[in-house]
């Protein structure tokens, strides 16, 4: 692969879960439904998306949610994409996938190919904005992602594309942690953690700290009973998704991660190391003895 598409022989590939996590969804038995077959949506969504969430008047009801399962979410890291769903469905949430999805174009846009991330786009509005959900009122829906860079697309980059719809889209878009955060500032009460004495080192990603101030994230990992968190001072992981893969970008991409790698290890050998992007775990993983968590693992293990 090195010689035909320049992948570096040094690099270790993402592997592939043993099943997929769309289809691990939708066999489920049974899934949590609302307690009311008639809760309505979360409304009045901020124009801000680093602002908090309003909540409709019938705040004691279960409410939807749209969770978006990236394409490593449902091919390779199908266990995060299950820490949400119960995650989600302990704070009361009915949880649905949008049906027929597409990559968020974030790969092309990078790249520079912006006809093809604009035609992924607009297909991805446009399934967002119709019934491509089972949930009724599907237009309205806040929409979750655990993928800080395919979030930043459907927070920023499909406007700056002028795709139309993209407004609203923006408006209902939310990183995880930030719609976790803000339903359990305003319902502490909604969910129980169990307690546990754990130092926790965030390395937040880079789309997420260019939308948001990621020290919501600590307030987060605090809010788990015994927890005491920090989010560290690091730039880039040095991976930026296949840049670091390559084999004539990986010294540079080695360098990089060094000052990031050197943070963390001063953190401490019983640290548990929180990054929500899917290439940051994956650098951390390859170039320590780390095995670095999705925030929702870490929110998961912690229910009761």
């Amino acid at each position: 692969m090195e010689k035909t598409i320049g992948l570096s022989a040094k690099r270790s590939l993402p592997k592939y879960a043993s099943k997929r996590f769309d289809r691990w969804f939708n066999s489920r038995s049974s899934r949590a439904e609302p307690r009311d077959p008639d809760a309505q949506p979360l409304t009045e969504l901020p124009r801000d998306p680093s602002t908090s969430l309003r909540f409709a008047r019938d705040d004691g009801l279960a409410k939807r949610v749209i969770l978006w399962d990236d394409t490593f979410i449902r091919y390779n890291e199908s266990h995060v994409g299950i820490a949400a769903v119960k995650v989600l469905e302990a704070l009361g949430l009915h949880v649905s996938l949008v049906r027929g999805r597409k990559c968020c174009g974030r790969p092309a846009f990078s790249q520079g190919n912006l006809d093809l991330a604009a035609k992924l786009g607009h297909y991805n509005v446009s399934q967002l904005s119709t019934n491509a959900s089972p949930a009724r009122t599907n237009s309205q829906l806040p929409i979750v992602f655990l993928e800080p860079s395919c979030y930043s697309m459907f927070a920023e980059d499909y406007r700056e594309l002028k795709i139309p719809g993209a407004e609203s889209i923006a408006q209902r878009s939310f990183l995880f942690e930030k719609f976790v955060d803000d339903l359990l500032e305003r319902e502490p009460e909604r969910v129980r953690f169990r307690q546990h004495r754990e130092s926790v080192a965030i390395h937040a990603h880079c789309h997420a700290k260019s939308i948001l101030n990621p020290e919501f994230m600590a307030r987060l990992v605090e809010k788990l009973p015994g927890r005491k968190a920090k989010v560290l001072d690091t730039g880039c992981c040095g991976m930026a998704g296949a840049f670091g893969m390559m084999a004539t970008k990986r010294e540079l991409s080695l360098q990089v991660a060094a000052p990031m790698l050197e943070k963390i290890r001063a953190e401490g050998n019983d640290v548990t190391v929180v990054a929500s992007g899917t290439s940051c775990r994956h650098q951390i993983s390859e170039l320590s003895e780390l095995r670095p968590k999705h925030m929702a693992e870490l929110l998961a293990e912690a229910l009761q």
